[in-house]
């Protein structure tokens, strides 16, 4: 091997370098600008030139692809014997190579270019090759139409002016090492249709993303400018609301009337969605040319069954015909198996051929319409409420929710009392049902919260005071919710406290358990307080602030015992937050266990167990010293639905 003569002009190869007009090597970055180029004539030549010179001192060219030197193919001149003219075909071979990948800047155009050099290559293969010990392997000598091949490169260009970036990060840079080989052109050319994917090339569509990009810079800037400036200060809230005075006259009224437990459970399910269910059922059952013929005591001992399963379980629900016990017989005398299987088979809730195809529950939205208006008829009236969300356990959803005792099923959004009275619901779907005003920009959970607020409103303009958690709150839906003369609490997230300047979660992690700040904002009166206690909590409310504040005990480990202090607004958060909690804590002790086969059969027996529920609630309400407990309650109603509905004819 010949030394490398000083002054040839080759790179080291871990540089990338590019072919000026004129033959000559520069660095990437010393390129000219993408609209440069020389012409047709001047290429053809500027190549000529090159291949006389490189054919006189028998040169070798940089690589072809990126214009890197790399070993052996991009190599300086070196002394050689016979193998020149070998060299100077290989030279001017490679150049075309260089040309077609640095020019072609379409995904057309590239693949074109590869084809023709694949092609180049596979036809000098056949050509027999001297080889020299004295020269590093070189592709046999190829004759290709120069004129014709930097015509149409110079033609893509024109067309395609964008092509800047595309030359500069789109080649592999296995070119630049000098690895030409199929199995890496084949490799290059995946990745390059990969990048291509979704770019623009020519100057217009770029000015056209630079566009788009700017008005919606411009947007964003008018919106946040017509949000005035928050002014916090360091001091105690002034609430504005009134204090709360409503009578709660419907419990009077159900205290007076000495309901049973039957009739508290028709509260809710009433003969007017009973009769619905019988309705939708026969209809249904007539689409599928069945004469099923129910009738409302029928569907009232299916329910009966559905309710005794949850204190009364069996591995399969033949089993509650099949073994002989008291349970057992009644359900033998209320209704044959069968018919049960049959009625159960076919219970439906809506019109198939009125149905809403937006709407994911569309075949429960009847009964879920009804239940809701039943449950907000008779709740009881108090002045907290709490909203969050829940699950109905359903192993065939993909819907998870962590930090709840039911993590997968069906999350759906409630409001209940402190005590766990459920006063509305709505499951979830992505495209919600729940309409508000879209000009508050308030987000999923603003839009449920203020429309769970209106349905309260409907009882009447009183002061209520709901309780929600850091998913539900922002600075914005407190005073929203301030402006319906409504009072809100709740945990926020450092990402929605409007730059108030309190003290950092890493700083106060420092202090002692029991400190906390506070800010007001002077112009709406919405304060925001952050406490340390067994962790860092922010909470943000407009109508309770700090004082009065509380002792709170607080121990280490059983020695060690000492008081904090706890502003107003974290102890009334938790004493209200208990709601939903309790609520799914008495759903889950006696939950209906026989489900059919349709999707929505687990929403059907939640529905039965959230009535239950809140007719229990209702019985405690009324019956304060000799209310029965949950499971009295549920077997009261599941055997007086399966005595008195009996069909003796059978």
């Amino acid at each position: 091997m010949g030394e490398q003569p000083p002054g040839s002009g080759a790179l080291p190869p871990a540089i990338p370098a590019v072919l000026l007009p004129g033959g000559n090597w520069a660095p990437r970055g010393a390129e000219p600008a993408p609209g440069a180029l020389p012409s047709v004539a001047a290429a053809r030549d500027a190549q000529q030139g090159a291949d006389r010179g490189a054919a006189g001192a028998g040169a070798v060219p940089d690589h072809p692809a990126r214009g890197a030197a790399g070993p052996g193919a991009g190599a300086a001149p070196r002394e050689r014997g016979a193998g020149g003219g070998c060299a100077g075909g290989s030279g001017e071979s490679h150049r075309r190579r260089r040309t077609a990948a640095e020019e072609v800047v379409t995904k057309d155009g590239l693949f074109n270019a590869k084809k023709e050099t694949s092609q180049e290559v596979e036809h000098g293969a056949e050509a027999p090759g001297i080889p020299d010990r004295n020269c590093v392997p070189q592709p046999p000598c190829t004759s290709v139409h120069t004129e014709r091949t930097v015509a149409h490169l110079n033609t893509l260009k024109d067309r395609h002016p964008g092509d800047l970036w595309a030359r500069m990060h789109i080649s592999s840079l296995e070119y630049a090492a000098g690895d030409m080989t199929r199995k890496g052109r084949k490799k290059d050319k995946a990745r390059v249709s990969e990048l291509l994917q979704g770019l623009a090339f020519s100057g217009d569509s770029d000015v056209e993303e630079d566009n788009k990009l700017e008005t919606h810079h411009a947007q964003k800037k008018l919106k946040m400018s017509n949000v005035p400036e928050k002014n916090w200060a360091k001091r105690d809230i002034k609430p504005s609301f009134p204090s709360w005075s409503a009578l709660d006259s419907g419990l009077l009224n159900l205290k007076s009337e000495k309901l049973n437990p039957v009739e508290l459970f028709e509260l809710f399910f009433d003969d007017e969605i009973f009769n619905m269910i019988v309705n939708e059922t026969n209809n249904y059952a007539s689409q599928k040319n069945v004469n099923l013929e129910v009738t409302v005591q029928e569907i009232r001992c299916v329910f009966g069954i559905l309710l005794l399963s949850g204190f009364v379980r069996r591995p399969r629900r033949g089993m509650y015909w099949e073994i002989s016990d008291a349970d057992q017989n009644l359900v033998r005398d209320a209704i044959r198996r069968d018919r049960f299987e049959l009625i159960f088979s076919y219970l439906h809730f809506a019109d198939n051929s009125h149905l809403d195809q937006k709407d994911k529950f569309t075949k429960l939205r009847p009964l879920i319409k009804q239940m809701n208006r039943n449950f907000l008829l008779y709740a009881p009236l108090e002045e907290y409420y709490y909203f969050d969300k829940t699950m109905c356990e359903c192993f065939d959803s993909d819907q998870f929710l962590n930090g709840k005792p039911i993590r997968i099923g069906y999350k759906i959004w409630c409001g209940t009392t402190t005590q766990g009275y459920l006063v509305w619901f709505e499951p979830y779907q992505e495209e919600s049902t729940v309409m508000v005003d879209k000009d508050l920009d308030l987000g999923l959970g603003g839009n449920l919260v203020m429309h769970f607020a209106d349905v309260l409103l409907e009882r009447g303009q009183y002061p209520y005071h709901l309780c929600f958690d850091s998913f539900f709150t922002s600075v914005k839906l407190v005073s929203a919710l301030k402006k319906k003369g409504v009072k809100a609490t709740g945990t926020i997230r450092e990402n929605r406290t409007e730059k108030c300047p309190l003290m950092s979660t890493e700083h106060m992690r420092k202090m002692k358990k029991g400190y906390f700040d506070f800010r007001v904002e002077e112009n709406e009166e919405i304060i925001l307080c952050r406490w340390h206690g067994d962790d860092i909590i922010s909470l943000c409310s407009n109508a309770v602030g700090i004082e009065p504040a509380s002792e709170l005990s607080c121990s280490a480990d059983e020695d060690d015992s000492h008081q904090i202090a706890q502003p107003s607004i974290v102890k009334l958060y938790d004493e209200c937050r208990e709601g939903v909690a309790k609520m799914d804590q008495i759903i889950s002790k006696y939950r209906v266990r026989i489900r059919s086969k349709k999707w929505y059969s687990i929403l059907v027996s939640y529905i039965i167990d959230v009535a239950m529920n809140n007719a229990w609630q209702l019985h405690r309400a009324c019956n304060a010293s000799t209310s029965l407990d949950l499971l009295d309650f549920r077997r009261y109603v599941a055997h007086f639905y399966l005595e008195h509905n009996a069909n003796l004819s059978d």
